[in-house]
Order: structure tokens, then sequence, then C-alpha cells
């Protein structure tokens, strides 16, 4: 493959853990506001976990718009996570 893109799978993994990060984040308040200990584990111990993909993905490109790629299959995973998962939750 070309040094210049990006293969299309490390999108996907960005893309389905930034939704997974959106859903940790939103369950672990949930359980921080009912004050149960779980909430904190998930917060602090789960979620620098879920970051990973796309902090190795990123430092691993070699132009910008590799890093562009990587940064909007991210938002774009948060934002799916926001609107899919959210509502179950309010």
């Amino acid at each position: 493959m070309k040094e210049t893109t990006i293969e299309w799978w490390k999108l996907l993994i960005v893309f389905f853990s930034a939704i997974v990060l959106e859903a940790n984040s939103i369950a672990g308040f949930k359980f921080l506001m009912d004050e149960h200990w779980m909430g904190m584990v998930m917060m602090a111990g789960i979620s620098p976990f879920l970051c990973l993909p796309m902090n190795h993905y990123t430092i691993e490109c070699k132009t910008l718009k590799q890093r562009v790629y990587i940064a909007a299959s991210f938002s774009i995973g948060f934002v799916v996570g926001i609107l899919t998962i959210r509502p179950f939750f309010i």
C-alpha cells in the first residue's frame, strides 16, 4: 500500500473505539451520579484504553492528511455514539 494512504481497518477501529468510549463515558457518569463505585472504575480504568487506537494510529501517520482522517473517524464515531447511545441513559 502507498505510504500516504491509511488502511480502512484502522479507521474502522478508531471509529468503533470512539463509539465505545462515548458509551463508557455516559454509563460511567450515570454510575457516578448514583454514587456507585463502578462509575469510577469505568471512567478512570477503562476510558484511557479506549483512546489507545486513536493515539497509536495518529503517531504512526506520516502526513497531515492521514491524521485528519484519523481525527475525522474518531469525531464521527463520537457523534454516532452520542446520538445512538445517550437516549438510552436519559
